[in-house]
């Protein structure tokens, strides 16, 4: 229990510092992150992680981190021509290695570099974009939501969410997690609007909430799978960057996705 909580206060530090800061600093915490994500996934399907796919596959999330015109790295039509060559030599490497790397496995290796890499890049675009308060937002909310599905899961859970991908989460835990999540989001937004109306707000904590959930499962569905209990070991008493930060992976994206139908 002492090496959980000193972990959560020391890696809250490592993530509130970058973040605060910004710049370089919170670009190397999310490139690190990343990397990370990236081979804990290639660890569960047992794909070498000191290998040529491997090496490929962390190249595209990479590149997908830092694409976009905002982020003055890579434009859309130089990332778009990189993962083109990528995922061809990814291709490749299924008759070069005799399919010692098969189709599934570099398909597995694609599928992950974007899921890392488009999850990760919309975190970062977001605090480059939007700033510091918006994140905050953001991150409170999945907090809250995540807080609030355990507290009511705890008193009132007799609804099973998902039994066979997730056996102690229920729909009675989940339902409280999305109003705490309402809750908090919007005493937050009283002092930081992170939009100008209401309801978008409400919209956007109604996504966090669900998406982050729908993360969560995700990321247990991959463990159960594959049959590991945590993603990683890099967290101790915690797990991986994917046990702690699947929630974001699916939260960022979508909220762009929002932002896209509702015009921004």
């Amino acid at each position: 229990m002492k090496l959980r909580v000193l972990t959560a206060v020391v890696g809250l530090v490592v993530l509130l510092i970058p973040l605060i800061v910004g710049g370089p600093l919170f670009l190397a915490l999310v490139a690190a992150m990343t990397v990370v994500g990236f081979f804990e996934l290639l660890r569960m399907n047992k794909i070498p992680i000191l290998s040529i796919p491997a090496a490929l596959g962390v190249s595209a999330a990479l590149v997908l981190l830092l694409t976009g015109p905002n982020l003055e790295r890579f434009s859309n039509e130089t990332t778009l021509a990189w993962l083109i060559v990528i995922f061809m030599l990814l291709l490749l490497t299924t008759f070069l290695s005799n399919n010692r790397y098969h189709f599934g496995a570099v398909a597995f290796v694609a599928f992950s570099a974007l899921y890392v890499g488009i999850g990760f890049h919309f975190f970062y675009a977001a605090r480059i974009e939007f700033g510091l308060p918006y994140i905050f937002f953001v991150l409170l909310a999945i907090w809250a939501t995540d807080t609030g599905a355990y507290l009511f899961g705890k008193k009132f859970g007799k609804t099973k969410l998902s039994p066979h991908i997730s056996p102690n989460k229920t729909i009675e835990g989940a339902t409280g997690g999305l109003l705490l999540a309402l809750i908090v989001g919007v005493v937050y937004s009283l002092f930081l609007p992170p939009y100008e109306s209401l309801f978008v707000t409400i919209v956007a904590l109604i996504v966090i909430s669900v998406a982050g959930q729908c993360g969560d499962l995700v990321e247990s569905a991959f463990k159960r799978y594959y049959d590991v209990k945590d993603s990683g070991r890099i967290l101790p008493g915690h797990g991986g960057v994917l046990d702690r930060f699947d929630s974001l992976l699916f939260v960022f994206p979508l909220l762009y996705v929002v932002s896209v139908i509702l015009g921004g």
